[in-house]
Parts: C-alpha cells; structure tokens; sequence
C-alpha cells in the first residue's frame, strides 16, 4: 500500500515538474521573441531612413543615354470591325450582347426589329401581284385596240375609195353624159325649130293652093288659124332651143363645177378622215404601250424594292465577323457618341458595336509640333503600359500625319501637334485596345557618358551647379550639361563617375531645420 501510494506521489511530481519546465521554455521564447521584433522594427525603421536618404541622392554612373521624347499614347487596334445597320431601313434595336463579351466569329451580337419589315414587304408583294393583273389586262386591252384600230383604219380607207371611185366616175361618165344629154336636147330643140320654121313656111308658102271643098270657111280665115299654130309652134320651139342652151350654160358654169367641188370636197374629207384616223390610232396604241411599259416598269421597281427589303431581312442579325472583345458604339468618335441600348431607334450606317483585332495593335499618339523636326519614321520607341508595371515593349515609328492639327479640335489656340502611330516589334498578348502608355521615343544614343537626374540640377542666371556629397559635407559644384532626355542630363564637366548628388537643396532643409 505504501509502495502505490510512493509512486502516485512519483508521478504527480513529474508531472508538475514537465508543466513548470515547459511553461519556463514558453516564457523564455517570449522574450526572445520580443527582444527579435523590437531589434527588427529598429532595423526596418534605420532601413526605411536610410532608403529615404538614398532616394534623394543619386551616384553618378556613366553609361549609355537615350536621347529622345516621353509621350503618352493609347493601344489601338490597326483593324477595327465597326458594325453597323446595313439594311436602308429605320427600325429599333431588339437585343444587342452585354458590352466587354468574349465572342467568337459568327456568334450572334445585334438583333433589330422586324415587325415593320414584314409588313412592307407583304405590302410590295401585294403589289407587286396587283400591277401584273394590271400588266396582263393592258397586254390584252392593246390586243383588242389593235384590231380596233385596223378596222377604223380600214373604214376610212374604204370611205376614201369610195370618194376617189365617185370623183373619177363623175370625170369619166357622169359630166360626159350630161354634157352629151344637154347637147343632144339643144340639137333636138334645134331640129323641132327647124321643123316648126319649115312647117310655117310650108302652110305660108301654100297659100295660093289652100282650098276646102268640105269647109264653109273662109280659106282666108283658115290660112290665117294655120299660120298662126305654125308660128306658135316656131316660138315654143324658139323658147325650148333657148332653155335648152340656157340649161347647157348654167350646167357649165354651175352644176359641172358645184358637183365636182362637192366630190373634191368629199376626197379632201376621205383623206383628212384617213390622216385622223390613223394619227388617233397610233395615238392610242402609243398611249397603251405607254401603260404597259409604264405597268413594267413599275412591276420591276417593286420586284427591285421586294428584292431589296427581303435581302434586309438578313441584315436584320448581325453576326461577329472576327473573334475578339465587344465594345459598344465607335471609340474612335471623340464627340457625340450615343449611348447603345435596347428599344432605340436605329438607322443605317450607325455604328453600334465595334470589335477590334488584337492581333495587329498599334499605338497612337500625338507628336508636339515642336518635336516634330526632332523625330522621325522609323525611329525606336519603348513602350511602357501604365496599367502593367515593369512591362515593356518595343516598337518604330510608322507614320506621322503630313500636317500638323489642334489638340483640342475645336479650340484653334490649343497647341498643334502631328497624328502618329507606332508599329509594335512584336505583338504582345499582354497588351490590348484602349490601353494607356507611356512613350520613351528614342532618336539617339549618347554612349558611354556620365548623366545626373533632372533634379539635381539647378540654375543661378546662366550658371548651372549641383549639390555634391563630400566626406566635408554638402559642397556645391559647377557643371557644364549637355543633352538631356525627360528624366536625366548629360555631364560633360564638373563630375566624375561615382559622385553623389543631391535631389534638393540641402541647404534649405537646413536652413528650414533651423
């Protein structure tokens, strides 16, 4: 019992001992710990000091110097596939994809509206139908006028024959047979007066023989009677030779002409009734071919505007013609864009979505027009985009605008600068449309030569010095510069490789300090 109880108290004691022992190693550590973090933090902090004092000194070096301009450009693509409305039709947009959609060619982007569509080509179909039931109707109207117009035609000219067969039948039989018949009743009242004339000069002559045995008349009486009927008959006759010659004269001067003018006159009418007829026949004929040349044309403007509006039916989707990112409206319009969206009335031409290829990107930027003589194509040009740090990417310049154009298009006091666009080394997949960079246009290289930042120069009238770190202290120095890019400046005296310089004027913060 004892020996148990010996070896609980054994091992309570071990135990307790490995707790205190562990708890001591915890708290030893702590320490330690502490004593790590506070030496750390003094470091960081002498670390941050120093690098504070470092970054506003700068040991010159001699190395080679790009000469040239720092511009900033915009990433663009060569190629832009701006789609648009094709069709001549006003309609509205129906759905367009979500703008900065990923779309391969052939993907659906744009749907329009086709309501209105439909029913205008129903409406030239219709038509259409109508103007060639029209068509026919004429074809067979100009049919019907045709023979019309042939048998008019043919009246006429019957109409004309006969005039010109009653014209010839009265020169050939009618006016010779009344001449003929009024000299035959003038010779005939000739010989009646002749006979008359004998037969009163018979009863005159035979006065002396005139006896009746049978009659109690005088003979004288009776000789008178007979003279008398005699010389009555003479003067009948008398006064029918004269009729009969008064009958041929006015048959000559009135009743020959006034016929013959008559039959001229229906001649001239038969002809000028045949001139009529023919000119309204071709005048009807002309004004039916006319209609049905009018009918037509009027049926192939309506198969051309069918045509026309059927094919918009296909312009009514518009698909992506090339892989690429979707950008809404055209980015290269500075001023008026409209803003994309569905239900709004679209017209041809509009540009509502725009797909650059990224596989040919240039970089636009504007050239200042007091570089221009400075820079030229075919120079090196260093790409930095602002969006990726630490990236950059080769190119030359290839083109710049012939003439030079405001900054701000609409304010003619803004400075002129030269449209130009560089042409990448290589296409970088890092590198996409609309991005903003920063230009580092090299037109030449000064090698080997020592250089300082902008900073550390400073001017007094025509005097340039810098402020060089010496084992004495601050000592100001005279320096002759030569070229200079944006950020350093060439060294031609006063320095040599390894000096330091301030970024400041240490004299100030000094004098600041005090």
């Amino acid at each position: 019992m004892s020996n148990n109880n010996e070896k609980k108290s054994s091992r309570k004691f071990w135990i307790v001992g490995s707790i205190l022992l562990i708890l001591l190693v915890i708290a030893v550590m702590v320490v330690i710990n502490r004593r790590n973090f506070r030496k750390n933090q003094q470091e960081s902090q002498q670390k941050q000091v120093s690098s504070a004092v470092s970054d506003r000194t700068f040991k010159v070096q001699r190395d080679d110097l790009p000469i040239g301009l720092i511009q900033g450009g915009t990433v663009n693509a060569s190629k832009k596939h701006k789609l648009s409305l094709r069709a001549n039709f006003g309609t509205k947009l129906l759905w367009i994809i979500e703008e900065n959609s990923w779309v391969k060619a052939g993907d659906v982007l744009i749907k329009f509206e086709t309501d209105d569509l439909k029913k205008r080509i129903e409406d030239y179909e219709i038509d259409l139908d109508n103007l060639t039931k029209e068509l026919a109707i004429a074809i067979e109207e100009e049919k019907i006028l045709a023979s019309t117009n042939a048998a008019d035609i043919q009246a006429a000219v019957d109409r004309l024959q006969q005039a010109q067969d009653a014209l010839k039948k009265y020169r050939r039989i009618e006016r010779v047979n009344s001449r003929n018949s009024h000299e035959e009743k003038i010779k005939d009242a000739e010989n009646a007066l002749k006979d008359a004339q004998d037969a009163y000069e018979e009863v005159r002559d035979s006065r002396d023989n005139s006896n009746s045995s049978n009659s109690d008349e005088d003979p004288e009486e009776v000789y008178r009677e007979k003279l008398q009927t005699k010389l009555d008959t003479v003067e009948s006759k008398e006064i029918a030779l004269t009729t009969a010659e008064s009958n041929r004269r006015a048959w000559r001067r009135y009743d020959h002409p006034n016929r013959l003018m008559v039959l001229n006159n229906a001649l001239e009418n038969a002809e000028l009734n045949l001139r009529k007829v023919k000119i309204s026949v071709n005048a009807k004929l002309v004004q039916k071919k006319r209609q049905i040349d009018n009918y037509r044309k009027r049926i192939k403007m309506t198969e051309t505007q069918l045509e026309r509006h059927r094919s918009y039916m296909e312009m009514m989707v518009i698909k992506a013609p090339v892989d690429g990112v979707v950008i809404y409206s055209d980015p290269d319009q500075t001023w008026g864009r409209t803003e994309v969206q569905v239900g709004m009335d679209v017209g041809k031409g509009r540009v509502l979505i725009t797909i650059p290829e990224m596989s040919n990107l240039i970089v636009d930027f504007d050239l200042p027009e007091a570089y221009r003589s400075k820079i030229k194509v075919g120079d090196e040009a260093i790409i930095s985009p602002d969006s990726l740090p630490g990236v950059k990417v080769t190119g030359k310049i290839s083109n710049i605008a012939t003439l030079p154009v405001n900054l701000i298009n609409w304010d003619s006091s803004s400075p002129k600068v030269y449209k130009a666009k560089i042409q990448f080394d290589e296409q970088s997949p890092l590198l996409v449309n609309g991005m903003s960079v920063q230009l580092n246009v090299v037109t030449k290289v000064i090698p080997k030569t020592l250089f300082v930042p902008v900073e550390a120069i400073f001017e007094d009238n025509d005097r340039f010095f810098v402020y060089k770190s010496t084992l004495g202290g601050v000592e100001e120095v005279d320096v002759k510069i030569g070229e200079s890019n944006d950020n350093f400046v060439q060294i031609l005296s006063g320095l040599k490789e390894g000096d330091v310089v301030y970024l400041y004027r240490p004299y100030q913060n000094k004098q600041g300090d005090k």
